[in-house]
């Protein structure tokens, strides 16, 4: 599978760009990516676990496993070791590409460990990229998309942001979150540049790259854009900036506006985009020119794709070639096949305006956002209960989550054990005490009452 047009039309563009300022041509990296694919050579399809990080081993294993065929298992490298053993337990990768130690596993070089005794299970012949469902939380369930969701997604927003080849695209989200792997794969499709960094736009190296390499454009989420006010985005002169996106959650609509009015005034442009890792990555998004129109829209479907609102429930559906075939919770799972045919339940409530334009609502089900991370709130009360053997409740915005507990005593053990396990800063979570915990007739949690308690 590839996710470059032509081997031939690109194979002396730039490629590649690392924040070290390493530089590496598309033939360059056609050949590191045979030399991975030799590596972890197999008869058969296998699982290609990759510990993710913005660097050039992750992107070049990435792509050299899905070239083989294979299925590829994209984790946050910094995941906890406890959460990330438990992952290769359930799932049982043939190899695994990063820093890991693991009494099943044999480090063969490069990075990369193999698995002692290989697995005989079957993996569906279109399945190529698993991604987790739920953050940093280490769940077990990951989404399964196919090599057509993978292609058909980078091509629809090359089509709609008119991504060329001449474009230098920053790539300063995760691999391994699903925003910031679609500036990878639209950027590797079009045979453009990938400007590769971890660094915080916080950082005076950060602006040094994006300005030295001339980045073409800019993706963040919220609590992205909430630093680039502070820090004086709007007062920067960014010459070769063609576009920025949005999208990971809700942005305030003063900072739309705000954003929207510099992009206009710079003739540059701001995208304002929705998405859901179910459909690959991106889902909708609001043109430009409609943006200072309609500020808290989500706007319209992107290319060959389709939105539309249950008239039942409120609930947005979407359709297109990008909806996942369905989820994972173990390796016997991978054998299934798409279960889904391209009609994606977005779990959000929404309405349309007259002009065609779609608003989220709210959320059916229980889950938030932070920094651009999609939050599992049943799945935190769960991991912080078993861990910590005393009751919680999460509730919560997309900006900021609420942990309950019972007792004083529990406040700083659940704090710690929440930046140990999530590796989410104080300023994402707060921890308070209720002593009687509402709760419905039927003794449920009444999680309403809660928020209307302490939000």
């Amino acid at each position: 599978m590839s996710f470059w047009n032509s081997t031939n039309e690109c194979k002396n563009n730039i490629a590649i760009i690392t924040s070290e300022r390493e530089r590496y041509t598309y033939q360059q990296f056609f050949d590191d990516v045979k030399t991975i694919s030799h590596k972890i050579y197999s008869t058969r399809k296998q699982l290609i676990l990759i510990l993710a990080r913005n660097d050039y081993l992750s992107i070049v294993s990435y792509i050299a496993a899905l070239q083989k065929g294979d299925a590829v298992m994209l984790v946050n490298a910094e995941l906890e070791k406890e959460l990330l053993y438990k992952v290769v337990d359930c799932y049982k990768p043939a190899f695994i590409v990063g820093n890991f130690i693991h009494n099943d596993y044999t480090n063969i070089g490069d990075n990369i460990s193999k698995r002692k005794i290989e697995e005989n299970y079957d993996i569906h012949q279109d399945l190529a990229l698993l991604l987790s469902t739920s953050g940093t939380t280490g769940s077990i369930k990951f989404v399964r998309l196919s090599y057509k969701n993978l292609v058909s997604n980078a091509s629809s927003i090359a089509n709609y942001l008119s991504i060329t080849s001449a474009d230098r695209g920053l790539a300063n989200l995760p691999m391994h979150y699903s925003y910031g792997l679609s500036i990878i794969n639209s950027h590797l499709y079009m045979g453009a540049t990938i400007l590769l960094t971890d660094e915080s736009v916080l950082t005076k190296s950060f602006w040094e790259f994006m300005k030295d390499e001339k980045a073409t454009s800019l993706a963040g989420v919220p609590y992205t854009y909430q630093m680039l006010h502070r820090i004086g985005f709007h007062k920067m002169d960014l010459q070769y900036l063609r576009y920025f996106t949005q999208a990971g959650g809700r942005l305030n609509e003063k900072l739309v506006r705000l954003f929207g009015e510099y992009a206009q005034e710079t003739g540059k442009k701001f995208y304002v985009m929705y998405g859901q890792t179910e459909a690959t990555a991106r889902i909708s998004y609001v043109p430009p020119e409609k943006l200072l129109e309609k500020p808290t829209s989500i706007g319209k479907a992107i290319p060959n794709g389709e939105l539309m609102i249950d008239q039942e429930t409120s609930e947005l559906i979407y359709k297109g070639p990008n909806v996942m075939l369905g989820y994972a919770t173990s390796f016997q799972d991978l054998a299934k096949g798409d279960e889904l045919q391209g009609r994606l339940r977005t779990g959000d409530l929404a309405e349309v305006d007259e002009d065609g334009f779609f608003y989220i609502k709210g959320r059916m089900k229980r889950f938030i956002k932070l920094f651009g991370l999609r939050l599992n709130l049943d799945e935190i009360e769960k991991q912080l209960e078993s861990t910590l053997h005393t009751p919680i409740v999460c509730v919560g915005t997309d900006d900021k989550m609420i942990v309950v507990t019972n007792e004083e005593k529990h406040v700083r053990n659940v704090q710690s054990t929440i930046e140990h396990l999530y590796k989410l800063h104080r300023s994402a979570f707060c921890v308070q005490v209720m002593e009687e915990i509402p709760r419905l007739a039927n003794g449920k949690v009444n999680y309403e009452r809660i928020k209307d308690l302490i939000l």
